[in-house]
């Protein structure tokens, strides 16, 4: 490892404007111990080492998909990035998931996405998923539904809005809140039924008003 590397991490996360939140999140590793880092008290090894080498050696190649997956990490609202054929795997959860209130606290990252409480939603990614394939479906959709949870059903409206990732490869930002049972009604008779693909001035609203849901 190089000379002053804690040194220089510091220097590179201050110019970003980064918390060591935000920095740890991308070196994959808890903010204790990235200030150990930073105060040279230890030395990293492994994967670590490698990931600090590579952010050091070009801090400009952060990837798009980096940026993506940290700010979905970090953000307290329910979002996620799903792989965008089966298995269907959570690439990134937010800090809103983690709470038993989300449908998505049992959920893993790296694991196919699984739970008693996402059976309607993901009949709904597996839906949207089919019209992407067949070419009907190219940009956002909007899919209400309802969460199995043990204290009865509850409404959920998601925002499902598919991202190439190159070589074919492709995978769905979605964006989650939770509805009271009027809501529900009256989207679902605005959409005429509980999907609304793109091109929908219903989907826009519906966009719209999730965009100030979760400011």
């Amino acid at each position: 490892m190089r000379q002053g590397w804690g040194d220089q991490l510091r220097k590179l996360r201050l110019q970003a404007g980064m918390k060591q939140q935000t920095l740890a999140a991308l070196l994959k590793i808890s903010q204790g111990y990235l200030s150990r880092l930073e105060a040279g008290q230890i030395r990293p090894r492994g994967d670590v080492r490698l990931r600090i080498e590579r952010l050091l050696g070009a801090p400009e190649q952060i990837s798009l998909l980096d940026q993506m997956m940290l700010t979905i990490r970090l953000c307290p609202h329910m979002s996620c990035l799903i792989e965008g054929g089966k298995p269907f795997t959570l690439l990134a959860s937010s800090a809103g998931n983690r709470s038993p209130r989300s449908p998505f606290h049992q959920c893993c990252v790296d694991q196919p996405v699984s739970s008693p409480d996402l059976v309607s939603f993901m009949e709904g990614v597996e839906t949207l998923t089919g019209l992407r394939e067949e070419g009907t479906l190219r940009g956002p959709a909007g899919h209400i539904w309802h969460r199995q949870a043990s204290e009865g059903f509850a409404p959920m409206k998601s925002i499902h809005i598919p991202i190439s990732t190159g070589h074919k490869g492709w995978m769905w930002n979605i964006i989650t809140i939770a509805l009271s049972e009027p809501d529900f009604a009256q989207i679902e008779a605005q959409w005429g039924g509980r999907l609304a693909l793109d091109g929908q001035a219903s989907l826009v609203a519906s966009l719209d008003h999730l965009t100030r849901e979760t400011i």
